[in-house]
């Protein structure tokens, strides 16, 4: 079965249960939830970084979720620091001498800790304040990401010519980014009325997470050039791993929220 038969497929089964987890679930739950999602996306990276401390990262990066559901960011930045420290610490417990705890391998993981923790967790946690400001935006936003997804992809292999970071990602194109653009600034125009938008603030907020949400998709392509993979991992057929389909998140609910919360009041 082709490529893109496997992602229909598993899109039309998938779609609507992570729509009605979105829409549906209380806001504990909805943590509970993004947690999980968290936990399986932080394994990915760790597995495709290729470490061996798997598990310590993931019960470090984990415990950021503490400060950052009490709402203190102070002490969720000091816990970033302080799970890098730890983490050299354990490394030199467990008998690598001083100059052998700073060689590449620890920098990975550090790196990769760090990784995880402004980039999984964080941008997953803004999904949960969007949803504490109406029930309805984390799904409509999840709906404006997927259609940009899915549009960049279509509009990318019927027209795309023009390589938009060849380096990176070979085959992303400015076509793919002109549909994955159309395909959120489509979603925001059909739902501006629920998000108290007008017309021309939900097209440009669309446009924008359109943008934003290839910036995230371009950031994880050069995680995994580096990493030397393809897919982040194989668990949903035809899209890759959670992390791959999580990777529009990165920029775009930071931004929503802030939007949103701040200079929407």
């Amino acid at each position: 079965m082709g490529e893109i038969k496997k992602r229909i497929i598993s899109g039309i089964f998938l779609a609507p249960v992570i729509a009605s987890f979105f829409y549906f679930l209380s806001l504990k739950w909805f943590f509970v939830f993004l947690s999980c999602v968290a936990v399986i996306a932080i394994f990915e990276l760790v597995i495709m970084a290729d470490l061996r401390e798997r598990y310590l990262i993931l019960f470090l990066t984990m415990i950021s979720f503490i400060p950052l559901y009490q709402r203190s960011l102070n002490t969720y930045i000091l816990w970033l620091i302080f799970s890098t420290l730890i983490y050299m610490v354990i490394k030199f417990l467990k008998g690598e001498s001083i100059r052998e705890n700073i060689n590449r391998d620890t920098i990975k993981g550090i790196h990769t800790l760090i990784m995880c923790e402004i980039f999984i967790v964080l941008p997953l946690f803004y999904m949960y304040l969007l949803k504490e400001i109406g029930n309805t935006f984390p799904l409509i936003f999840l709906c404006a990401i997927w259609a940009s997804d899915t549009n960049a992809l279509f509009i990318g292999k019927t027209f795309g010519k023009n390589p938009l970071v060849p380096r990176i990602s070979p085959k992303k194109t400015f076509e793919g980014l002109g549909g994955a653009v159309s395909g959120s600034m489509l979603i925001m125009l059909f739902t501006y009325r629920i998000t108290r938008m007008t017309m021309v603030e939900a097209l440009i907020i669309g446009a924008i997470i359109g943008v934003l949400a290839q910036f995230g998709d371009i950031f994880e392509s050069m995680a995994k050039r580096v990493c030397e993979t393809k897919d982040s991992s194989s668990l949903i057929p035809g899209h890759g791993g959670l992390l791959d389909k999580f990777d529009s998140f990165i920029f775009t609910t930071p931004f929503l929220y802030h939007y949103l919360s701040g200079i929407k009041g």
